[in-house]
């Protein structure tokens, strides 16, 4: 079974390698497109051994203006390439490592049971990376991020905010992971300004979405809980985060591979990378993840 990550961005070179980190040892390969950046993006994904397509838009056009047609080239790129099964998240969303260590045995699931798409509790940290908000329009709610890829799909009309599973897919039967899907761009309230006043300018008359986007601000009621124990996800140090032209950091000697078939061309701008091995880092651990602190510790004293 292939089982790709696939991601679009813009501008990302601040949650990116985070991103790359926390992903890459879970997946066969990993595809992404970059829409128009003019930071360090293109280089930080060049620099990571699983990205194995990198796919360019390069028409201008406000962010998220591209959204559904991006969206549906990753899925084309990873259909090409022999992808199974995909998840999709933003540079700056973290899957709960618990899942992600029992990530292919859900794939196994869903095609052992039929049910081709996969749900997630989409989480907003909130003031710190170890608490989220519960109330209101920013509470954790569902969200469709892993599912198999069909044999055969077609790209959905224009619009933010729409899922990223085809249209074909729309009443393919659902699964709950019972896992969460963090976001860590809504921690700072500065960013969480810079994310209503985006939304405002894009979508100014809410076409896209009739609820507005006042709750990004809004701290009424304002009720946060703790990430629970052993619900953690994983993201890279600080001090880790080297300089775009260099391999990003490996957390862990990657479990499975992925062999592109022979009949297929080159992947897209796949850049060869050094092969010099590098010696496993220690991760940020937020959420008290002790399987993970564990496994980590055994990895580093072998």
């Amino acid at each position: 079974m292939n089982l790709f990550g696939l991601i679009s961005v813009r501008n990302e070179e601040r949650y990116l390698p985070g991103f790359l980190y926390h992903l890459a040892p879970y997946v066969n390969a990993i595809v992404a497109l970059d829409d128009c950046s003019t930071d360090a993006t293109l280089d930080i994904l060049r620099s990571e051994r699983k990205v194995v397509s990198v796919l360019r838009e390069n028409r201008a056009g406000p962010p998220h203006g591209h959204e559904v047609s991006n969206r549906y080239r990753l899925l084309c790129e990873a259909a090409r390439l022999g992808a199974d099964w995909v998840i999709c998240a933003d540079a700056d969303e973290r899957f709960e490592e618990r899942f992600l260590r029992r990530l292919r045995t859900e794939a196994k699931a869903g095609d052992k049971h039929d049910k081709p798409v996969r749900l997630f509790q989409l989480v907003n940290l909130w003031n710190s990376p170890h608490h989220y908000r519960v109330d209101g329009l920013c509470k954790p709610r569902g969200s469709a991020r892993m599912f198999r890829l069909p044999m055969k799909f077609s790209q959905r009309d224009p619009g933010m905010h729409q899922p990223w599973f085809p249209p074909e897919m729309d009443e393919a039967p659902r699964a709950n992971m019972h896992a969460n899907l963090y976001h860590l761009r809504m921690i700072e309230r500065k960013d969480r300004e810079v994310r209503f006043e985006k939304f405002r300018s894009v979508d100014p008359n809410n076409r896209d979405q009739a609820v507005g986007y006042n709750h990004l601000i809004d701290e009424t009621d304002l009720t946060l809980k703790r990430i629970p124990l052993g619900r953690g996800y994983v993201d890279l140090p600080k001090h880790l985060r080297r300089s775009s032209d260099t391999p990003l950091p490996s957390r862990r000697r990657s479990f499975c591979g992925w062999r592109r078939p022979a009949r297929l061309a080159k992947p897209l701008e796949a850049q060869p990378l050094a092969t010099a091995s590098i010696a496993p880092n220690r991760p940020v651990l937020l959420g008290l993840d002790f399987q993970t602190i564990f496994a980590d510790r055994r990895l580093r004293n072998s």
